[in-house]
């Protein structure tokens, strides 16, 4: 990547102190890159970096979910090719990981990815934002409004409320037409859409099989949405509360 702008981190509204600078360019095909520093911009949010043999495993943002639960956000991005993982997501990369300056770097939409938050840069301004919201307050939404602005939800932690139909989905729309994304996926819908949601308890490593109610039940559900199978979102560690 050739650099052509150096970008300042506003992290939740503040301008934290990293040692090297977050860069964004073009690659040899005119596409827009943006590079960060995966230490210095993941330990300003407070995350714990550590490199492990072709790989480098980054630990932390702790949540608090309902009856006493933990979820920690862990993601390991790879050395060896353009991926990461985030638990039971793995996504490609738009370009790999490459040490610059001797100083490892990766795409931007990484910190989204395994942190969630807004994702925004502004070339003019020189900045990027990085807008972590509180895991117990998600913005809640329309399963049709999730879906008509997809981009700017993804990875991110949402609440939507409908009603409970199981594993089978709703065959009349295509977000649950072609199976489920996970083991022991169930689905909810509203008057919108529907969408699949998976339970996955990270620190347990645990599909939860089955929330336990019944058919057409009204819940309001709280998860990460992820692509799945052909692009298609669903609900990731996701928590249904009967309503």
């Amino acid at each position: 990547m050739t650099a052509a702008i150096v970008l300042t981190l506003i992290l939740n509204g503040q301008q934290p102190f990293i040692a090297k600078p977050i860069m964004a360019g073009t690659d040899a095909q005119g596409t827009q890159r943006i590079a960060v520093p995966v230490r210095n911009v993941f330990e300003a949010a407070g995350f714990v970096v550590e490199y492990r043999d072709g790989a480098v495993d980054v630990t932390g943002y702790a949540d608090r979910l309902p009856e006493g639960r933990r979820l920690v956000r862990r993601g390991r991005l790879f050395l060896d090719r353009p991926a990461v993982r985030c638990e039971e997501y793995t996504a490609d990369l738009p370009f790999p990981v490459e040490t610059i300056d001797g100083t490892l770097y990766a795409p931007a939409i990484v910190l989204r990815i395994i942190a969630g938050g807004d994702l925004s840069a502004d070339l003019d301004a020189g900045t990027l934002r990085w807008d972590l919201h509180a895991p117990d307050d998600p913005p809640t939404m329309s399963i049709g409004d999730l879906l008509a602005d997809l981009p700017r939800w993804l990875h991110r932690r949402v609440r939507i409320e409908g009603a409970f139909v199981g594993s089978e989905g709703d065959p009349a729309h295509a977000t649950t037409s072609i199976g489920a994304p996970a083991p022991g996926a169930w689905a909810v819908a509203d008057g919108s859409g529907a969408i699949y949601c998976t339970d996955v308890i990270v620190v347990s490593r645990t599909f939860v099989q089955d929330p336990g109610l019944e058919f057409a039940r009204r819940v309001a559900v709280e998860g990460v949405v992820r692509p799945g199978w052909g692009g298609l979102p669903y609900l990731s560690q996701a928590e249904a509360i009967p309503l």
